[in-house]
């Protein structure tokens, strides 16, 4: 009996020392982590190059540039014709230049002319022009420089191509009311003038306050002078006189060079 009593006293003990040990409890497992999607590159915008404007044309510097070349032609015609001369042509510039071919054409007795540029004056200057003569007569070609407004009948300067039959004259005269008021130079035969009928004529004008020089076909026919009182500047012009038949004066390639 006591040993009976005594056996229930030890597992009663032994019952409650079990519980009161901790219990051991499997550790919670950490959960695998779970793949992130890779996530998706947005595409960058391609890279399309921004197109250039294009350069709209100036103008003004493209003529300019024109200007500056035919500046230099017309120089280089100074130089080959008036390098060994006292003619002060590098102190200049260029004025004007033809661009198309004036043309005075005429029939039976009678004259015309045409304006160069109604805003064009001159004072000191060189003027150049090609001069073609074709005519059934006798025909006159003139370059009318320093003239009054009025053309017809304003005081005016005059070189002249006399056409004459086996006769190359020409002449520099002042005209008043559209009559001869005097001659610079009276007629001057020159062997340097071509009289073929169609033949082209080159004439270099120098105008120089009282003075002027005159080459024909790139010869010098001398200095001449005024001593009146010179217009001392005025407006250009071509004209043509036609004594009887048909004729016609055609003036080419001609510019003026003004002199400073």
């Amino acid at each position: 009996m006591k040993r009976s009593l005594y056996f229930l006293i030890l597992l009663l003990v032994m019952s409650q020392a079990c519980s009161l040990a901790p219990s051991s409890v499997p550790p919670t497992s950490t959960p695998v982590p779970t793949d992130t999607s890779t996530p998706t590159l947005t595409p960058l915008p391609t890279d399309t190059p921004t197109p250039q404007p294009t350069a709209t044309p100036n103008k003004t510097a493209t003529a300019a540039v024109q200007s500056t070349a035919e500046a230099q032609t017309v120089l280089e015609e100074l130089d080959r014709l008036l390098g060994d001369t006292d003619i002060p042509y590098n102190n200049g510039h260029l004025e004007w230049q033809q661009k198309k071919p004036l043309m005075v054409s005429l029939k039976g007795p009678s004259w015309d002319y045409v304006e160069i540029d109604e805003d064009l004056v001159g004072k000191n200057f060189i003027l150049k022009s090609d001069v073609t003569w074709e005519a059934s007569g006798i025909i006159i070609c003139t370059a009318i420089f320093r003239s009054e407004p009025n053309l017809e009948q304003g005081k005016q300067y005059r070189f002249s191509y006399l056409r004459f039959s086996g006769l190359p004259v020409w002449e520099i005269d002042a005209f008043e009311n559209g009559r001869l008021k005097s001659s610079l130079t009276k007629a001057k035969f020159s062997d340097a003038i071509d009289l073929d009928n169609g033949a082209t004529n080159q004439l270099v004008l120098v105008v120089q306050d009282d003075h002027f020089d005159l080459f024909i076909n790139d010869v010098h026919q001398g200095r001449y002078y005024d001593y009146s009182q010179p217009l001392p500047m005025g407006n250009f012009a071509f004209r043509a006189d036609e004594d009887s038949g048909e004729g016609t004066c055609n003036f080419e390639n001609s510019w003026i060079w003004t002199l400073e």
